[in-house]
């Protein structure tokens, strides 16, 4: 990673004694790393402009138009990094800090960066209005320029691709283009050629975006052209090539410790490892997908964290200048010297009192959180050892009606049809005790599942999945490792998960419109892992998590104490990871 600001200017940075040219100088720093992309970087000098604003005891003229600046950087870092919904707040926070829309040209781009972020939520209406409010703009040119290229992205991800192209076509007519924007329609021009199945064209231009991205340091381009070269080499049959390339980008997302890129990374590594039939190491990055995953909610938690101790932090130096102005008056007046430190000893004692109530409170919190937590544990036990007693109690049932009352009738009837003369009454009698005993028999096959059984379990998935294939015109693959431990888990789970199964495919068939169906079972260290991918429509996780579908997956999920993970977007497909641990019964 090379040093992209020259060491000149941090040296005039840390000598530079004028609060204004400090300021000034802090905000190009940050803008200079938001076109580079190292989101670290962004969010430190953002926060460095609050924290120089108040360690500084001078009036300044452009207060308002800092904090403003601050607010830009911190949302443009959080938006790279994938923490839309930190972004989204200091967008907002700085569009409410803006009082006069002629005077602060911030304004623009925050809209934009807020529009990014709908973008990124899918929310594409209020994306579109924002794009379309600063495309308008005819005193910023580079702001005009970055909204078409913004426009051009919408319409692509809506398939409107005639729309996209004169968007894209806008934007490179601007004088105000930049080298990177110019990079990143080039990407979306790769797209274009591979979707048009033109792949020496798509390879040419994602090698040529590599090389100049790391050439002027642009690292996230750098990343989403390497991720378009592996999905074609893996298109290709190219498992090794895209192993390679793919395992070097995740290296350097690490390296700039970019969350989102490292997801997008590692899923396209397992769908090469699946490619080849290493279900082993496949698993293994899926668990580290989610491991990332669990890494940006923490980093989404700890920010606001941070956020919140750095304002308090704030807030007190505040009060300690404060304090010490104070102080400097009450020299000018003998009677305070003595009500000083009778304040002072009040003022601890408050804070003592203040901080023994907020421990209570947290205590009480945690305590309530503790009781909580037994109470659903307990409760999934109860929900497991009902479920095995439910199905012990049904096989007991079904043997007492087979042999006591199966055997009973059978028995009846052999001796009546041994009677030497029997006249139409007792024929019918015959009749009717044959029917009851096919009654009995059919109830007691009902109560235990015979096709769970007599088959192998991966045999009866399959036979399933086969008899779905006759039905839909998309292919589905399934594959199971290894099957001889499938096949031994207890009944009582594979029965969940084969309605698992079916409740996903009935989703699929009636919603996904997809091409390929990838089902895949696997056992890896006690731990049972189900996934289904699909390259569908896909939909909004948020606006379907009430679903009755995904809702009884769910509660029999829960009954297994297992786990339930969607990954799915609009026009990007689905993929459902299930997570069940087994025991030594099962």
């Amino acid at each position: 990673m090379p040093n992209i600001i020259p060491d000149s200017v941090y040296h005039q940075l840390k000598h530079e004694t004028d609060i204004d040219k400090k300021l000034n100088l802090i905000y190009n720093i940050g803008i200079t790393h938001v076109r580079a992309g190292t989101t670290d970087s962004i969010v430190f000098y953002a926060k460095k402009i609050d924290s120089v604003i108040s360690h500084t005891d001078e009036k300044l003229n452009n207060y308002n138009s800092y904090q403003i600046k601050a607010k830009r950087l911190l949302g443009d870092g959080m938006y790279m990094n994938g923490l839309y919904e930190n972004a989204l707040k200091a967008y907002i926070e700085g569009i409410s800090m803006v009082k006069n829309s002629i005077k602060y040209s911030e304004l623009g781009w925050l809209k934009l960066g807020l529009g990014k972020v709908y973008f990124q939520k899918e929310d594409y209406k209020k994306a579109e209005a924002l794009f379309q409010e600063c495309s308008k703009s005819i005193k910023d040119n580079e702001l005009n320029t970055q909204a078409n290229y913004c426009l051009g992205a919408l319409k692509y991800m809506q398939n409107n691709i005639a729309e996209a192209t004169v968007f894209f076509d806008e934007a490179l007519a601007s004088s105000e283009k930049s080298l990177k924007l110019i990079l990143k329609i080039e990407l979306y021009k790769g797209l274009i050629a591979w979707e048009k199945e033109k792949l020496n064209e798509s390879l040419d231009i994602f090698k040529s975006v590599m090389d100049r991205s790391l050439e002027h340091n642009y690292y996230d381009l750098y990343i989403e052209a390497v991720l378009n070269f592996g999905k074609i080499y893996t298109e290709l049959g190219r498992y090794e090539d895209a192993q390679i390339i793919l395992s070097m980008a995740y290296t350097n997302a690490i390296q700039w410790n970019r969350f989102e890129l490292q997801k997008k990374i590692i899923n396209d590594l397992r769908r090469v490892f699946y490619a080849k039939g290493d279900y082993k190491n496949a698993y293994n990055l899926l668990t580290q997908y989610l491991n990332v995953s669990n890494k940006v909610l923490k980093q989404q938690n700890s920010i606001v964290i941070k956020d919140l101790e750095y304002k308090y932090q704030t807030l007190q130096k505040e009060k300690e200048i404060s304090r010490q102005k104070t102080i400097k008056q009450a020299f000018l007046y003998g009677f305070l010297a003595l009500l000083i430190p009778v304040l002072a000893l009040l003022y601890v004692y408050y804070q003592k009192l203040q901080t023994q109530s907020q421990l209570n409170t947290k205590q009480k919190e945690l305590n309530n959180r503790k009781i909580a937590s037994l109470l659903s544990e307990q409760e999934l036990k109860l929900a497991r050892t009902s479920l095995g007693a439910q199905q012990e109690e049904r096989t007991r049932i079904a043997q007492q009606l087979h042999d006591s009352i199966g055997g009973n009738l059978a028995g009846i009837k052999l001796r009546m049809s041994n009677m030497k003369s029997l006249n139409k009454e007792g024929q019918e009698v015959i009749l009717q005790v044959d029917e009851t005993y096919e009654l009995v028999r059919n109830i007691s096959h009902d109560l235990i599942p015979k096709k769970f059984n007599e088959n192998a379990f991966t045999a009866l998935i399959d036979g399933y999945v086969q008899s779905i294939k006759q039905n839909v015109d998309f292919s589905i693959a399934f594959l199971t490792h290894p099957e001889e431990k499938i096949n031994n888990l207890s009944e009582a789970v594979k029965i969940q998960i084969y309605q698992i199964i079916q409740e996903l495919f009935t989703n699929t068939i009636k919603y996904a419109n997809a091409k390929n169906v990838d089902l895949h079972l696997t056992i890896y260290e006690k731990m049972f892992q189900l996934l289904f991918e699909d390259d569908g429509t896909g939909f909004n996780v948020e606006e379907a998590q009430g679903g009755i579908g995904l809702s009884n997956i769910k509660n029999r999920i829960e009954q297994l104490n297992g786990k339930f993970v969607i990954d799915s977007a609009l026009n990007r497909g689905t993929v459902v990871t299930i997570e069940i641990p087994l025991d030594e019964k099962a």
